[in-house]
């Protein structure tokens, strides 16, 4: 088995979702599907976060139902792993596997369409050792995902570049258009120099441009091989970017918080807009620019003249 996608699943309708997204990857990717049932087998260890104390009856019916959910995927696998942690399990597969991505779901609370965070889908983003994918609510309902719009939050950083080439890569896989969203707060950039009685007339003109054309930089060498869209969102990135979730079916996002390297690590923003997408979010662990076997540490910034 090659790089698989694996996916945690527990029974539960977050589980379905997860499912989905998990096999619209590994469509997409061409790749083999493990489906994880973690489960603690002695109920006096649970905990919130702890894999569900589910006994060998029931763990046999979470394992019927994952393998109906997914009938007619012919590269499927499904393993139930006892062990103290749920996204401890999640990672060890994982790391034995090389899995290309974690796809978990979120929660059962929080409004329809929109991911909320749970203890266990925290725990996993927090030091997973390859990208994330996080399924949003209600996913389980309605036509099967396609990946036909995939967005990438992009401001010419390192990460947005790791989150890029991830995103090109499985746009390309699944013939989709691109788009590149840069969520400029032009206002507060001016504030500083408003401030200080600095702020020329054509600054706001000027700040655009200088983002446009740092857009296009970015853009520019994927043209040939795929549809690519730019955009510029005002107000604050948070809010700009769940806005634009609304209309996509993947939002790729990298990961910007300290840490190791090749582990998903959030910053700020990416915490907020995993909170409250509309779409699935698939999160990029920092210095990883692709999901197949050839997996390298990202360009420095010397090498990309930043």
């Amino acid at each position: 088995m090659s790089q698989p996608i694996i996916v945690g699943f527990d029974g539960s309708e977050r589980g379905s979702e997860a499912l989905v997204l998990g096999r619209a990857l590994a469509e997409t990717l061409a790749a083999d599907l493990v489906v994880v049932i973690a489960y603690t087998p002695e109920q006096s260890l649970w905990a919130p976060g702890t894999a569900e104390p589910i006994d060998a009856n029931e763990r046999e019916q979470v394992v019927k139902r994952a393998e109906a959910a997914l009938s007619d995927f012919g590269r499927l696998e499904v393993r139930t792993v006892a062990s103290p942690s749920a996204a401890g399990a999640l990672h060890v597969e994982a790391e034995r596997e090389r899995a290309k991505v974690i796809v978990v779901g979120s929660t059962h609370r929080g409004p329809m369409g929109r991911l909320l965070l749970g203890t266990v889908t925290q725990e996993v983003i927090d030091a997973a050792p390859c990208a994330v994918a996080v399924a949003p609510t209600g996913l389980g309902t309605g036509r099967a995902l396609r990946f036909s719009k995939v967005g990438v939050g992009f401001d010419d950083t390192p990460a947005a570049y790791d989150a890029l080439e991830v995103a090109r890569f499985l746009a390309h896989a699944a013939q989709a258009e691109l788009h590149l969203i840069w969520a400029a707060q032009l206002v507060a950039r001016a504030l500083p120099l408003a401030a200080t009685g600095y702020l020329q007339p054509n600054y706001y003109a000027e700040v655009r441009a200088g983002v446009e054309e740092r857009l296009e930089r970015a853009a520019a060498p994927i043209r040939e091989d795929m549809v690519v869209r730019t955009s510029i969102v005002g107000g604050g990135t948070t809010d700009a970017l769940l806005e634009q979730s609304d209309h996509l079916d993947l939002l790729v996002l990298g990961s910007r918080g300290y840490g190791p390297v090749q582990r998903v690590l959030l910053g700020s923003v990416s915490k907020s807009v995993v909170n409250a997408a509309r779409c699935p979010v698939l999160l990029v662990p920092r210095g990883i620019r692709t999901l197949d076997e050839a997996q390298q540490p990202a360009e420095s910034a010397e090498v990309r003249g930043e």
